[in-house]
């Protein structure tokens, strides 16, 4: 799953405090918490960055090799798609 295939919900309210990002579901009056690798996926997803774009972030900022920063990235995203955070868009 890339993120291509995903449109992040526009009702929903996101804000980052220090290296957590907190994310607003106010349709479900649920809170989500994200932590600092979670976070830059969800920044980036937020900017309209590609699949690729979000393996740069994240090699960019953690020690962490391409392949496992895009199975983490494919593996978050598909979690946000499960909870209703993101919605299929293929």
């Amino acid at each position: 799953m890339t993120d291509k295939a995903v449109n992040m919900r526009k009702d929903l309210a996101f804000r980052r405090m220090g290296e957590e990002l907190f994310v607003v579901d106010a349709a479900s009056a649920r809170l989500h918490e994200l932590n600092g690798t979670a976070a830059v996926i969800w920044e980036c997803l937020a900017a309209g960055q590609d699949e690729d774009g979000i393996v740069a972030a994240l090699t960019g900022k953690f020690e962490v090799g391409r392949d496992a920063a895009r199975a983490d990235s494919r593996d978050f995203i598909k979690e946000l798609i499960d909870c209703g955070l993101l919605k299929k868009t293929a």
